[in-house]
C-alpha cells in the first residue's frame, strides 16, 4: 500500500477545453535551458476521430499494475459544445476501454445546467449522504444565462464507474457577491472560477485545492486547504495565490503569470512540478488557447511558504508536438496525486489545429480538432 502524505504539504492539477488520422510528429532534441529532451515520440492517446466532438483536459491516474485512468472533457453529440466528463481505462498493453460519459450537466435551472468539464479526480475518504467514498471528482461547471464558472465535486467508489454522486451544490464559488455575470471592462465579463485540482494531504478528506480564477482582479491560481472528510460540514481555508516568480513568457524575457495548470509533487525530494501554457496566445484562429506548454519546477516547502521562484523543466513548443496549438495538459501522478522522479516526468496535452486549417464555423471549428496524446521528459 502507498504511504499517504500525512502531515505533507503539497498541491496539484489542472487545469479549465485533427480531423482525420493523427500526425506523427517530430522529436525535438534539446531545448534549452537544461540538457533535457523528449524521451519518447510523442503518443496518440484519445480523440473522436472524423466526427465533429472534442476530447480535452485530462485527468490521470496511474495505478500499481501500470493501468491508467484517464478523465477527460467532450461532447456527446456531433456539432454541439455541450461538455461532459468522460472516462476511459489504459491498460498496460495499450488497449483502451470505449470512452463513456461519466457525468453530465445537471437538471435544468440547477447551477450546473451547462458544461460540466475540468475533472481532478483524487482518492481518499469522503462521506456523504450515509456513504463513505473512495474518490472525489472536482470539476467546472456554470448554468446557462451566464458567463462565469464555478467548481462542484462528485463521489464514486470505482475509477471504472459508469457514473459519479454529484454533491448538490457548487463548492467553490464566484469571487463577487452581485447576481449575475461581472463585467470587467467594455463588454467583457469575468470568467469566475475553475480548473481545479487537488492532492491527498492525508490519505483521506484533506486536501490542497488548487483551482484558477479570472475575475476584475485579473487571472491567477490560488490554493486553499480543504477538509472534505465530512460533506455536512466540510472546510475550505480561504485561499492564497501561488508563487510566480521565474515565470517568463513567450519571448522568455517578460513575466508571465499562471491559469488552467495542473500539479504534481514529489514528496521525496521535496519538489512540485507545474505544467502550465505559456503567454500570451497567438493572435490567429483559435487565440484562446495556447501554442506552447512548459513545465515547471520549485521546492515544495518554498511553494507553501508563497517563498522562491520557479525553474523550468522544459518548454514544450510546436516544433516538438507538431501541432500549431498545445493546451490543457496534466501531469501523469498516482491516485494521491504524487509523481515519482519529478526529472522524468510523463504528461497527456490537448492538441488543436489552427487557421488556415479550421475556422470558428459549423464543421469546421478548432474544437473538432482537439485530442489527447502524451509524452516524457527525461534527463538526456
Amino acid at each position: 500500500m502507498r504511504k499517504y502524505l500525512l502531515n505533507i504539504i503539497g498541491l496539484i492539477l489542472m487545469v479549465s477545453c485533427s480531423k482525420g488520422e493523427p500526425v506523427e510528429p517530430p522529436i525535438n532534441n534539446g531545448n534549452p535551458p537544461n540538457p533535457i529532451t523528449v524521451f519518447k515520440k510523442p503518443e496518440f492517446v484519445f480523440g473522436f476521430q472524423g466526427e465533429s466532438r472534442y476530447s480535452y483536459c485530462p485527468s490521470v491516474l496511474k495505478q500499481d499494475d501500470g493501468t491508467v485512468h484517464m478523465f477527460f472533457c467532450g461532447n456527446p453529440n456531433n456539432l454541439i459544445m455541450v461538455d461532459n466528463i468522460y472516462h476511459i481505462k489504459i491498460n498496460p498493453d495499450g488497449t483502451k476501454t470505449k470512452a463513456k460519459s461519466v457525468l453530465q450537466p445537471g437538471i435544468t435551472g440547477s447551477w450546473d445546467d451547462h458544461h460540466t468539464c475540468d475533472p481532478s479526480v483524487i482518492a481518499g475518504e469522503f462521506k456523504y449522504d450515509g456513504m463513505t467514498y473512495k474518490y472525489a471528482m472536482f470539476f467546472l461547471s456554470n448554468m446557462y444565462g451566464v458567463y462565469y464558472n464555478e467548481i462542484g465535486i462528485a463521489f464514486s467508489n470505482d475509477l471504472d464507474a459508469d457514473s459519479w454522486v454529484k454533491y448538490p451544490t457548487q463548492i467553490v464559488k464566484k469571487t463577487w457577491s452581485s447576481p449575475g455575470d461581472q463585467i470587467v471592462g467594455g463588454t467583457a465579463k469575468a470568467w469566475g472560477v475553475g480548473q481545479p485540482s487537488a492532492v491527498s494531504l492525508n490519505g483521506k478528506g484533506k486536501l490542497l485545492l488548487t483551482y484558477t480564477i479570472g475575475d476584475i482582479g485579473g487571472t491567477r491560481i490560488v490554493w486553499s486547504e480543504v477538509d472534505f472528510s465530512d460533506m455536512s460540514n466540510y472546510t475550505i481555508n480561504p485561499p492564497k495565490a501561488i508563487v510566480q516568480g521565474g515565470l517568463k513568457a513567450i519571448d522568455t524575457k517578460s513575466s508571465d503569470y499562471t491559469c488552467n495548470s495542473d500539479f504534481a509533487v514529489d514528496v521525496k525530494e521535496n519538489k512540485i512540478l507545474m505544467i502550465r501554457p505559456v503567454q500570451p496566445h497567438p493572435g490567429n484562429y483559435p487565440a484562446y488557447i495556447s501554442s506552447t506548454l512548459e513545465i515547471n519546477y520549485m521546492n515544495l516547502t518554498d511553494f507553501m511558504g508563497n517563498a522562491g521562484s520557479w525553474s523550468t523543466l522544459y518548454r514544450i513548443t510546436p516544433e516538438d508536438t507538431g501541432y500549431p496549438r498545445n493546451h490543457n495538459a496534466a501531469l501523469l501522478r498516482d491516485n494521491y496525486g504524487i509523481i515519482e522522479n519529478w526529472e522524468n516526468p510523463v504528461f497527456y496535452y490537448t492538441v488543436s489545429k489552427a487557421a488556415p486549417n479550421v475556422n470558428p464555423s459549423g464543421s469546421e471549428h478548432a474544437e473538432w480538432t482537439y485530442h489527447i496524446w502524451k509524452s516524457q521528459i527525461v534527463k538526456d
